[in-house]
């Protein structure tokens, strides 16, 4: 990089083999080339745009090239941000939370620092925060084909059929909404506009050499806001346990005690629930993932709400046609259930007497942080920052730049022995660190702001859009910064329109409670409802009295709550509370909230104790279990932050529809099957990914638990098997 920023009219290719001391001791002229073709990759990646200049411009083919960067084409451009812009760009940057483009956007965050105006006094935290989280391995990937323009290939698990195929895409952006990620771009196969969901891709992305030109109108916001969510069909029947399915308890428009079938051992008869339907196939999952405690009836066994049009749908004219479209939709929800059922008892029966080997490993390990180019950029921005703090502490230096200070100092040692072709003590980087004060000189070159790279301008403003939406002053802010931060990345309408991010409904319904800043503070069942309540009291700096539905255990606790926050990660909403029963800070999904009440006005807790993402798993796990997923639920192992994983291999099953032999034949397809030990608080709620996943995920450790999570699934089952015998 010195060497094509120190001579205007740059070097040849023999000539910079020369002058590097690493290519000089490279053994072969293909190693040289590879270890050249890498670096102008790796530099062009970081935002150094390096030129290849013909050494004679009449007989370029001849006479090859000479490479330089011009001086000036890497800085950032003339801008200026707001300490409003500021504050909503800091609130982007640290949404992305367990990515490795959180690393990226806080990156970003610190090459603006130059240009960014100091905000006027601290801030608090803000209380509604959105939070942007990436559990699909193919976000990373999918990105990078994007803003490169590269051709891809992934297996993927179409929704409608649930069967395998290779596709091929050339991707056009990606973008979130209704709490998924997607990806849309032209089908080569299918010759034709496509949008797949990431996690519904179950295999490595493979990104190719041959590149593609998008259209020019593209945008993926506007693909997004095309996005429709699913219009209410009806309702279905579910028959419940007394005191269980609280979660479908939750989203049942009525409920009938005792009203329901009656199981063999049970003392006194289910309730029966009408339960509102958009997505048949989610509800479907929603019920089986109740296990034993939830059965849906046939349509001859529901006389009432079944065959009748839901109150909630749009009235139509009376006829038979409304009780056979209800039936119909029953029997749908029915057999989707029992077909999940079916397939888990299968399963779960296939993988009984499994035996993990741990020493298998099943993944490829992550890239290290510690790459030649994240090295790169870290001495960068070492480089940068002491240049405007010299003699800064060295413990500053490693906060800033997210390291360890034993990583720093190695990274000033090899800064010090860097400079110049030429390499004499004058052309040498001065680095020095005594006593724990660091200094730098003799590195103009690279001191200046230098404009964001594409992956970090995209971290900035999926986490900018995503903020689009919040209430209050700081919505211009959030769009004049849009603007900005894609000038700042020198190709703004390739980054900014590429990627896309959409607020989910939940989020829009707290912005008008905050905007119209009044709510009732009395007993609500509504989600929406309880939702304003919670957003008012955290206004008014209330205590509320919560009916809680804690899933681990199907059980609902009363608790006295202080809200302070509202956080989002992984498409749900989370209030960050002090708990009294707790005495200590706890984090409540807001949908498992069944009524809340003000009971008077909060203590004074310290706010810095919630800054943090709400956690992905049950805190004070009890259960090590070990679950066997297929590559369709491999997306289990890291949403549930796995101990540790393992290739498995599983007596062969039924052959699947479709795909099975192309797909097994990609060489980047993951293992078939995957152990994966993950802590749970119940034993249950490993069950319950059994059910919900039906032929997807068991149980095969330890014995104890893999035996009694055949029992549920099979508990489950016998409920529809007797149906079956007498007459369905």
């Amino acid at each position: 990089m010195f060497a094509l920023l120190y001579r205007e009219r740059g070097y040849t290719r023999s000539e910079l083999r020369a002058a590097v001391p690493d290519y000089t001791a490279m053994p072969s002229d293909a190693a040289f080339e590879r270890a050249f073709e890498r670096d102008k990759q790796e530099l062009r990646a970081l935002g150094f745009p390096i030129e290849e200049v013909p050494e004679d411009a009449f007989f370029e083919e001849e006479t090859g090239f000479r490479y330089r960067i011009a001086r000036g084409s890497f800085a950032l451009p003339a801008l200026q941000f707001t300490a409003e812009e500021a504050a909503v760009l800091s609130l982007a940057a640290n949404a992305w939370t367990q990515t490795p483009l959180g690393s990226t956007a806080r990156r970003a965050l610190r090459k603006l620092e130059p240009v960014l105006e100091p905000a006027a006094g601290d801030d608090d935290a803000p209380l509604i925060q959105p939070t942007i989280s990436v559990q699909e391995p193919s976000f990373a990937p999918l990105m990078e084909a994007v803003l490169k323009h590269r051709q891809v290939g992934f297996d993927y698990l179409a929704a409608s059929t649930d069967e395998l195929s290779t596709r091929r895409l050339e991707p056009w952006g990606v973008g979130s909404r209704f709490g998924s990620w997607y990806v849309i771009g032209w089908d080569l196969d299918r010759q034709a506009e496509r949008t797949f969901r990431l996690s519904r891709i179950v295999s490595d992305v493979r990104i190719t050499t041959t590149t593609f030109t998008p259209p020019a109108d593209f945008s993926m916001n506007q693909r997004l806001d095309a996005m429709e969510a699913a219009p209410q069909l009806g309702s279905v029947t579910v028959d419940v346990a007394p005191g269980r399915a609280q979660m479908l308890r939750r989203m049942a428009s009525a409920t009938a005690h005792g009203a329901g079938h009656r199981a063999a051992d049970a003392a006194e008869g289910f309730d029966r629930l009408t339960v509102p339907v958009t997505e048949p196939e989610r509800v479907a999952a929603e019920i089986a993932a109740v296990g034993p405690d939830a059965v849906v009836p046939t349509p001859a066994d529901v006389p009432g709400p079944a065959s009748e049009p839901d109150p909630a749908v749009a009235p139509e004219p009376a006829g038979a046609g409304q009780a056979t479209e209800a039936a119909t939709l029953q029997q749908r929800v029915r057999d989707s259930v029992l077909r999940r059922l079916e397939a888990a008892a299968a399963f779960q029966q296939r993988v009984g007497g499994v035996k993990v080997d741990w020493s298998k490993t099943s993944r490829k390990p992550r890239r290290s942080s510690n790459s030649s180019a994240d090295r790169l950029a870290r001495m960068l921005e070492i480089v940068r920052y002491v240049y405007g703090h010299q003699g800064v502490a060295l413990d500053d230096v490693a906060a800033h730049v997210e390291a360890s200070t034993e990583q720093v100092v190695e990274d000033l040692t090899t800064l010090f022995v860097c400079g110049r072709p030429g390499h004499t003590p004058d052309q040498l980087i001065e680095a020095s660190w005594d006593e724990g004060a660091v200094t730098v000189g003799n590195a103009d070159e690279i001191s200046s702001p230098v404009r964001l790279t594409q992956p970090e301008a995209s971290a900035l403003l999926v986490g900018l859009q995503t903020l689009r939406s919040l209430p209050g002053e700081h919505t211009p802010a959030i769009e004049s910064a849009l603007r900005k931060v894609a000038e700042a990345a020198g190709e703004p309408a390739a980054v900014a329109e590429a990627v896309g991010a959409r607020p989910d409904e939940t989020f829009v319904a707290l912005a008008v409670a905050a905007q119209e800043a009044q709510a009732p503070v009395t007993d609500h069942e509504d989600s929406s409802a309880v939702a304003a309540t919670v957003r008012h009291a955290i206004d008014a700096k209330q205590r509320l009295s919560i009916s809680y539905i804690v899933a681990s255990r199907d059980e609902v606790t009363q608790r006295e709550i202080d809200p302070l926050r509202l956080v989002s990660a992984n498409s749900h909403w989370y209030v960050l509370a002090w708990c009294a029963r707790a005495q200590d800070f706890r984090d409540f999904r807001l949908d498992r909230i069944r009524s809340a009440v003000a009971v008077g006005q909060a203590e004074t807790h310290d706010d810095d104790a919630t800054v943090r993402p709400p956690a992905a798993t049950v805190a004070a796990a009890e259960q090590e279990i070990v679950l066997v997923t297929d590559r369709r639920a491999r997306w289990v192992a890291d949403q549930y932050r796995a101990r540790r994983t393992a290739a498995l291999k599983v007596p062969r099953g039924p052959r699947r529809r479709g795909g099975a032999a192309a797909v097994r034949a990609s060489s980047s397809a993951p293992v078939e099957f995957e152990a994966a030990e993950i802590s749970f608080t119940t034993e249950e709620l490993a069950f319950s990914l059994l059910t919900r996943f039906g032929g997807q995920v068991g149980v095969v450790g330890p014995e104890a638990h893999a035996v009694r999570g055949q029992l549920w699934v099979n508990t489950a089952l016998a409920a529809y098997q007797s149906d079956s015998s007498t007459g369905d």
